[in-house]
């Protein structure tokens, strides 16, 4: 770095670094360490300009969110103390929670297993597979309620400490937008709930309109994990011809695996994993995965994308990948149909009802200690309204299977946005002409604002125009699945 001085002070850029250096001597979690970061922070906070220093290059995307917290943070014994005090409270609950999956009776891997039947072509076994979840759930629902409970309450008690109004503020802080933005977006989404209902009304005489009808497709010859990848990687190379090669790469790394993960290894290769279903629904989560893929092989920054701007990469790779094959002239395209409108509405809309009952978790905890039967109810009513047949009772306890609610809150929320996202990129860049999409993904770990700059939106814009274009596309999909 330059030994430029001002008056013989150190710049702000050579302090930044120097604090970072520092803090990068102690390990994670020791409170040097930490010290150091809010040192950076602060430092950043009150000179933006330092982030231009090219030294600074590769570390501006992180300083830049650390400084978001600045207003916020406290002094440092403060910030010691309710380090540690967090750090215990958080460990301890999530290690009862790790406990539940060590019991067969418990574990989300009987949970998920029971809720594949939801995939028959037989009523009576996609009925009954809520009933079998749920006996799993409702034995998960004390310790999960007292966990939610509890994170909920250190959550709430912090952000008071430090004057925070909204819970979903730190969430909007790493992951580069506004509070604001993401309440009008929750609300735009609630509004037009309709169009869900609309959607389950269309497929209701195909396939069923009970709430165990909600995921079974109509039937399709079956594709192995190969074909599905395939097909991933053809749909991106129509959508973005300029990462044409980089699309065919990542779907090449695709392999079988018991979750969907997609990991950069210490080495720099790319490790993706798919839970392979031979389903036109399981296509979509392969083109899904593929995207995340494409993301990280193609991205011109060393930081990961956040929430946001990784699952709009990951849904918009999804839905060009089914737009690419729905027009064509056999009876597979118009299961494909049905199975890419379901996606979009679930990713949407019970998302945003999943986000609602987040609310309603923080709201309950901030009264008193939580219990089972107000978070069922709490899951009911976010639910019901939203599909055209009765969510039964049974069902009220499905809260209780997604740890992310403990482990990343807010993060259901991160769907919501990239679905209509990703539905507004398709509209308004279909074919990538002008490689708007094509550098948008290229800039890889961005602010989530600066990522609808990238892609010529303004400011809210963008929400109203997802809505518009997810209303025009969802009556198309319907007309495919009703020919």
């Amino acid at each position: 770095m330059s030994s430029s001085r001002r008056g013989g002070r150190r710049l702000p850029a050579e302090q930044v670094l120097a604090a970072l250096q520092a803090s990068d001597r102690f390990p994670p979690g020791d409170p040097r360490r930490e010290a150091g970061q809010r040192r950076a922070a602060r430092l950043i906070a009150a000179d933006p300009d330092a982030l231009r220093h090219p030294a600074l290059a590769a570390e501006a995307p992180m300083l830049r969110r650390w400084s978001r917290f600045v207003p916020y943070l406290l002094d440092d014994a403060t910030e010691q103390t309710l380090a540690t005090t967090n750090r215990l409270v958080v460990a301890e609950a999530l290690g009862r929670l790790r406990a539940l999956d060590a019991d067969e009776h418990t574990s989300l891997l009987a949970a998920d297993r029971a809720l594949r039947g939801l995939d028959s072509f037989e009523p009576d076994v996609r009925h009954a597979a809520d009933a079998v979840s749920a006996r799993v759930t409702v034995e998960r629902s004390p310790t999960m309620a007292a966990v939610l409970s509890e994170l909920a309450t250190c959550h709430l008690a912090d952000d008071q400490e430090r004057g925070m109004a909204d819970w979903r503020t730190r969430f909007c802080f790493v992951e580069g937008t506004e509070p604001e933005r993401l309440a009008i977006l929750r609300q735009r989404v609630s509004a037009a709930r309709d169009l869900a209902r609309g959607w389950y009304a269309v497929r209701g005489p195909l396939v069923g309109a009970a709430y165990g009808d909600r995921r079974v497709g109509l039937p399709a010859e079956p594709t192995t994990l190969e074909e599905q990848a395939a097909a991933a990687a053809d749909g991106l190379a129509a959508a973005v011809p300029a990462l044409a090669d980089g699309a065919r790469a990542a779907a090449s790394r695709i392999r079988p695996g018991a979750d969907n993960v997609v990991t950069v290894e210490a080495d720099g290769r790319l490790s993706a994993t798919v839970a392979h279903r031979p389903t036109t629904r399981g296509a979509l989560m392969v083109a899904h995965e593929t995207g995340h893929a494409l993301h990280a092989l193609v991205a011109h920054s060393s930081q990961a994308p956040g929430a946001l701007v990784g699952e709009t990469v990951a849904c918009w790779s999804a839905l060009v990948t089914g737009l690419r094959h729905i027009g064509d002239p056999d009876g597979r395209s118009r299961a494909l149909a049905l199975a890419l409108g379901d996606t979009l509405v679930e990713e949407l809309f019970v998302s945003a009802a999943v986000s609602d009952f987040e609310d309603e978790v923080y709201r309950l905890s901030d009264r008193g200690t939580v219990t089972v039967d107000e978070l069922d109810a709490a899951w009911l009513t976010a639910h019901r309204g939203l599909f055209p047949g009765e969510v039964p009772d049974v069902a009220g306890s499905g809260w209780a299977r997604l740890p992310a609610l403990a482990t990343d809150p807010g993060h259901a929320v991160s769907y919501v946005w990239a679905t209509l996202l990703a539905v507004a990129i398709e509209a308004r860049h279909r074919g990538d002409v002008e490689r708007v999409v094509a550098t948008a993904i290229e800039a890889g770990g961005v602010d989530a604002d600066e990522f609808t700059a990238l892609l010529g939106f303004e400011g809210d814009g963008w929400i109203d125009e997802g809505m518009a274009a997810l209303e025009t596309l969802l009556r198309r999909l319907a007309d495919r699945v009703a020919a």
